[in-house]
C-alpha cells in the first residue's frame, strides 16, 4: 500500500489548518454530472470530519 500525501484542509472542531491524510477518499457526484473527491480524515482530537480534497488526488 503506498503512502497517501497530507492535504491542508480545515478542521471544523477546532477551526485549525492542519495537513492531514484521509483514511478514505470518494467522488460524491450527482447523476449525470461532474463530482468532486471527498475525503475522510480524523482530526487530533479523535473527532472524524470531511473535506474536499484535490481532483487529482490519488483514490
Amino acid at each position: 500500500m503506498s503512502k497517501k500525501p497530507p492535504v491542508k484542509v480545515k478542521d471544523p472542531h477546532t477551526g485549525q489548518e492542519l495537513e492531514l491524510v484521509p483514511e478514505k477518499v470518494w467522488t460524491l457526484a450527482p447523476k449525470g454530472r461532474k463530482g468532486v473527491k471527498i475525503g475522510l480524515f480524523k482530526s487530533p482530537s479523535g473527532k472524524y470530519f470531511r473535506a474536499k480534497v484535490p481532483e487529482d488526488y490519488p483514490a
